[in-house]
């Protein structure tokens, strides 16, 4: 017999499968959709598939009740939010204060490590949730009229590959990306998104800082401060444990989204520069 606890966070970084979303779109917003390949020129923003992406999870789990239910989009689409996290019907599957370092690129498996593995009560789980650092470890690369681009240390594309970095984003606001937008009302600390193809289900987060293991929703005012992202997941179907239950995979996937690739024109000059793309969830018990 496979011991419950033991498994119940075990992770596949598969490329084609998923688990919470990176909602942010850089400062030159990113449409949902995946880039061309080779295209002869790159007018709009698109996703790429990175080959490093790196977060750290600091919990996961899973919820009867949405913890961001203060968190949607309008009729008017536009995303509204009390700024508030309600984590009372939540049941954590994973802990590590010092938080766990995953790249989800590569499509392995893992398993989260340093970490408390929980067995959560039998019952119906319509919601899941995650709490990460909002910090992202990023690399990658996106060939435009046969000139390859990479990623340097700053995000900055380059066409020499001999400079082909890693860097880390931080995410203070879900629009501006890594700065803040100066006009404070319009500054975005809350998104929530619905995929209706491929996963589905509704992804939300929020930045937050912690205080102990309360989290708290960064106000507008403290953009800049956040230290946290809060992120909640509504699949379309409900995650059931059972008796039967031995164990809970999260699967994830970055393929096709997991970094922007956006135009820099300074004429006449082209480049390509990028940020950080989203990733969605699945789940599957065994």
């Amino acid at each position: 017999m496979i011991s419950i606890t033991k498994h119940f966070s075990r992770i596949s970084a598969a490329l084609g499968i998923c688990f919470f979303g990176y909602l942010f779109n850089s400062s030159d917003k990113a449409l949902a959709n995946a880039c061309a390949d080779n295209p002869s020129t790159l007018n709009d923003s698109c996703y790429i598939t990175p080959d490093v992406y790196k977060i750290t999870v600091y919990e996961m789990g899973l919820c009867t009740s949405d913890p961001l239910a203060g968190t949607y989009v309008n009729s008017s689409d536009v995303v509204v939010s009390d700024y508030a996290i309600d984590e009372s019907s939540c049941s954590a599957t994973f802990k590590n204060s010092n938080g766990s370092l995953v790249n989800l690129a590569g499509g392995v498996s893992q398993t989260l490590t340093g970490g408390t593995d929980i067995r959560p009560s039998n019952g119906i789980y319509p919601h899941a949730y995650i709490k990460i650092k909002n910090v992202f470890g990023l690399k990658g690369n996106y060939k435009v009229n046969d000139i390859t681009y990479y990623s340097k240390a700053n995000g900055q594309g380059d066409t020499s590959e001999s400079n082909y970095a890693e860097w880390d984003q931080t995410l203070v606001d879900f629009d501006k990306g890594s700065e803040c937008e100066p006009l404070e009302e319009n500054r975005m600390m809350a998104a929530s998104e619905t995929f209706t193809t491929g996963t589905t289900g509704t992804m939300k987060g929020v930045l937050a800082n912690v205080s102990g293991e309360t989290y708290s929703v960064t106000s507008q005012a403290n953009c800049g401060t956040s230290t946290r992202l809060f992120g909640a997941f509504a699949p379309t179907n409900p995650v059931v444990i059972t008796e039967q239950t031995e164990g809970l995979e999260v699967r994830f996937t970055i393929t096709n989204r997991g970094m922007t690739a956006f135009p820099t024109f300074n004429f006449p000059d082209f480049t390509v520069n990028f940020g950080g793309g989203p990733f969605t969830p699945s789940f599957t018990t065994f």
